[in-house]
């Protein structure tokens, strides 16, 4: 059974990027979840069917959130409605062997694009940390300037809202 509070904790701290990334780990987790149930013989009972559905659900979240004018996207399209036809015709199968065979198949197009999804996060979530702290950075000003009489006079600006605003 899939840990529900842990995926909605994470999912309440997930940046955009990160949400696609426990998006592919729920459908892992579905999938997992129906080969069990197909190694066990269950293929074509409700428990395998419900985790099967929950996959196609997974991927279909993955489909309305591409932006189809990226060019990219076109690519993740194909790949994702691929697995999804791939889940259809496995839905209601009743052959324990097929079904395991196609859900490893998806499972390993499901883990590879896991894995760049990660990367992407990763990088994103570093370049929001680097922003923030340079958004939020004090600005000091400091110089010299002359008087009438050519003396040099020295200013610091002292700006107290200084940090990190929360």
């Amino acid at each position: 059974m899939i840990d529900k509070s842990a995926y909605m904790l994470r999912i309440s701290q997930a940046s955009p990027v990160g949400l696609v990334v426990i998006n592919f780990e729920i459908i892992l987790d579905y999938l997992s979840e129906a080969v069990t149930c197909a190694d066990s013989g269950e293929v074509g009972k409700d428990a395998f069917r419900v985790a099967v559905q929950k996959a196609k659900d997974g991927l279909d979240q993955l489909i309305q959130s591409l932006d189809l004018g990226v060019s990219v996207s076109q690519e993740f399209y194909e790949i994702y409605r691929y697995s999804h036809k791939l889940l259809c015709d496995v839905h209601f199968s009743s052959d324990g062997e097929a079904a395991c065979s196609v859900l490893k198949e998806v499972s390993e197009l499901m883990e590879t694009l896991l894995e760049g999804w990660k990367v992407a996060a990763e990088k994103a979530d570093t370049e929001a940390i680097v922003s923030a702290a340079d958004e939020n950075a004090p600005k000091v000003y400091a110089g010299l300037t002359y008087g009438k009489d050519g003396s040099a006079n020295e200013y610091i600006d002292e700006n107290r809202d200084r940090g990190f605003m929360a």
